[in-house]
């Protein structure tokens, strides 16, 4: 049975995590960083050592092709992203885009036709430096003018960071790719959680992915003297950021689950020691399986916050950011995956992933289909970030004969 070359493979996840890499073996490769653009240098270097076809769009997602002898045959497409959280692991979406690398290069040195076009492909920006899942949303059409705007940069540092890598706004809006020239759509991916290593399963079939809100809270109160005002008259705003924080928490676990919330950046104002904070400005972001517990969720945060604020004197502004849905993944792909995961030897279990991921945009326009391989102690975004070699190349493998079976149904 065909199988990848492992030592290839890790050998470039290696050399790839030492773009941005950190003292303590972590990456931080944001999208539009220097980190990035060296990144996206690199890895067209390996598209082109390897003699495949290089080809970039109009939103900067980088593609390694191998073309079929039939010109009008559909794209069977596969990969992830290269960029990183600040500070992050190197694992994360870095695996699935090398993956993808990888397969191609088996397929083309096996010198195998196949009656489609091949795409190993890396999606711009998907952990969100500007906009979650940019690239991915810019290829299937889902990304306007208006939703620049709701991204977490300015104008300015936007515009900064397009051109760095060469690309500008209305670039990004003539990436959209034509449904109907995909034959679908694998990504490979890092579970992030621990629910494969508790089980002590090889492979994790996805069958769908959460839909993500998120909103700027920005609780507005009076800055003064800290020593001067007595602690009952003040207007502290941190106070009522804070005591949402704690109450969401309850309410969230107590009625949303599997549903999750998290606040991960708070600036506050004027931000001295000896003043009272006027104003906190707190990230809130939230996350459920279905369209009907995100309404039920968001609507229940907002009024949280609102009554929270009031109850301390404060006034609360919610500003909307940017939105996903959840998403199915496709059952025949499902199929597909879990039948060659079972040829390989390999154990494998259904699971919804908790974590948006670039085929949540793929499956609005193709049959899609997500891979997890475990992750130690589910630890993600994080230096310590981990996957196993033999779980690397169990992921590679499965995903390397996902294609041929898919490629096999395109004759």
């Amino acid at each position: 049975m065909l199988k990848i070359n492992a030592t290839r493979l890790l050998a470039n996840l290696e050399s790839l995590a030492q773009i941005g890499g950190t003292p303590i073996g972590g990456v931080s490769r944001p999208a539009f960083s220097e980190a990035d653009v060296a990144g996206r240098a690199w890895f067209k270097i390996r598209v082109e050592e390897a003699g495949l076809a290089f080809q970039i769009d109009g939103a900067g997602n980088l593609s390694a092709i191998l073309p079929s002898t039939n010109p009008l045959a559909p794209t069977l497409l596969f990969g992830s992203h290269l960029d990183s959280v600040p500070n992050g692991g190197r694992f994360d979406g870095s695996l699935g885009v090398l993956c993808a690398l990888e397969a191609l290069q088996t397929i083309q040195e096996a010198k195998l036709a196949l009656p489609c076009h091949l795409e190993a492909i890396s999606f711009t920006d998907e952990e969100g430096a500007a906009l979650g899942t940019f690239g991915s949303r810019a290829f299937v059409g889902d990304l306007d003018l208006q939703d620049l705007q709701l991204g977490r940069l300015t104008p300015q540092q936007l515009d900064a960071g397009l051109q760095r890598l060469g690309l500008t706004r209305t670039g990004f809006l003539s990436a959209q790719r034509p449904a109907d020239t995909l034959a679908g759509f694998i990504e490979v991916h890092i579970e992030q959680g621990t629910r494969l290593e508790k089980a002590g399963v090889d492979i994790g079939v996805v069958t769908a992915i959460v839909g993500i809100r998120s909103f700027w809270l920005r609780f507005i109160g009076q800055a003064a003297h800290a020593g001067t005002m007595p602690m009952s008259q003040r207007a502290d705003a941190l106070w009522g950021a804070a005591e949402f924080i704690r109450q969401a928490r309850e309410m969230v676990a107590a009625s949303f689950s599997p549903g999750v919330m998290n606040c991960g950046r708070i600036q506050v104002s004027p931000g001295s020691f000896n003043i009272v904070p006027g104003e906190a400005r707190l990230a809130l972001e939230f996350r459920h399986s279905t369209v009907a517990r995100l309404d039920e969720m968001e609507a229940a945060l907002l009024d949280l916050a609102a009554k929270t604020a009031g109850a301390l004197g404060l006034q609360c502004e919610a500003e909307p950011l940017a939105r996903s849905s959840p998403a199915q993944m496709d059952g025949r792909m499902m199929q597909v995956v879990e039948k060659t995961a079972g040829q390989l030897g390999l154990s494998h279990i259904r699971l919804p992933s908790l974590a948006g991921h670039d085929a949540r945009s793929l499956s609005r326009i193709t049959p899609t289909a997500l891979i997890f391989t475990p992750s130690v102690a589910g630890i993600s975004h994080n230096p310590r970030e981990l996957t196993h070699d033999e779980d690397v190349i169990n992921g590679a493998n499965v995903l390397l004969h996902a294609i041929l079976a898919l490629a096999a149904g395109q004759a």
